[in-house]
């Protein structure tokens, strides 16, 4: 589930990307017709900024989530590194 939420994060900020260009396409040349009304583009907008600030919060988590299992597991290796060179452990 998190590869995919990461997928979608990723995928999300592209077409955030294509659909602020095409709003700034129809800024600057209205006979295109890309945007049909300035309400449209106004809500276009504020959907491309939402989905961008979720997909880079899904991102950050991510890599929270990495680099705490990693630490989790460098601990883990030391703790066992610890217990083996314990001559008393052994002795058990």
């Amino acid at each position: 589930m998190r590869k995919l939420r990461t997928v979608l994060a990723h995928l999300s900020i592209i077409f955030a990307g294509v659909f602020i260009t095409l709003t700034i396409l129809n800024q600057y040349n209205p006979a295109m017709g890309f945007l049909t009304s300035a309400t449209s583009g106004v809500f276009i907008v504020l959907f491309c900024l939402s989905v961008v600030a979720l997909s880079a919060a899904t991102i950050i988590e991510n890599r929270r989530h990495a680099k705490h299992m990693q630490q989790r597991a460098e601990e883990a290796a030391r703790w066992k590194k610890i217990s083996s060179s314990n001559p008393r452990s052994s002795q058990r």
